[in-house]
């Protein structure tokens, strides 16, 4: 129990030593080890239930979504699958494209920096129930300054676990939308030829207990 908490209390520290030193401390999650996966796991979680909280509770004179339409599941992998198919997608591209980093880095590292926009949502939410409406490009800002960390950390750290340069990381990055594009198609097409099959067997299904 008390080396399972040093090693969170560890894994936080490099989390946030992480964030304001991004080349170093992706550098030691995969050369040194210092990632933690489950820590990873959780902050995609957090970063969907931010999203579902964001949208619940941000002030009224600001949030421009119809709450009775809400659905937290729906929300939560609205937020979340696209995170997970980025790293699907950057992991089947660099892996054709000489990228040394694993899957479990590509994941450890994405989700490590989630966490300016956990942290700004957050803060975002809770300033929209105190500010009047003129105040409302604090929010913005706000938002702007999470998003742009962000990519900043995405951008650095998909440098350093696939030894990158920086050219070659904007064309892996490209690569890495179109591969994300082709997975969303054929996922579509996959559930669209599954709803098509299951109709036709309900249909034969149908006609063969009129018949008999």
């Amino acid at each position: 129990m008390g080396s399972s908490l040093v090693d969170l209390k560890n894994a936080v520290s490099h989390l946030f030593y992480t964030l304001f030193h991004p080349f170093d401390g992706f550098f030691e999650m995969k050369f040194r080890k210092k990632g933690n996966r489950k820590l990873a796991l959780f902050l995609l979680a957090v970063y969907g239930v931010s999203s579902v909280f964001s949208t619940q509770y941000t002030g009224f004179i600001f949030n421009e979504f119809p709450l009775h339409e809400m659905r937290s599941v729906q929300l939560f992998l609205m937020a979340v699958l696209p995170v997970v198919l980025f790293i699907v997608s950057n992991w089947s591209t660099t892996s054709l494209m000489n990228g040394s980093g694993s899957f479990s880095d590509i994941f450890i590292m994405t989700c490590y920096s989630l966490t300016p926009l956990i942290l700004f949502d957050v803060t975002t939410t809770l300033l929209s129930n105190v500010i009047i409406l003129e105040e409302g490009p604090i929010l913005t800002a706000f938002r702007y300054i999470g998003v742009l960390w962000f990519c900043y950390l995405v951008f650095c750290g998909l440098c350093t676990i696939h030894e990158y340069t920086v050219s070659r990381n904007i064309l892996t990055l490209l690569v890495t939308l179109v591969a994300a594009i082709i997975i969303i198609f054929l996922v579509i097409l996959y559930f669209t030829l599954m709803e098509t099959v299951i109709g036709f067997l309900s249909t034969i299904t149908t006609e063969i207990s009129k018949r008999w």
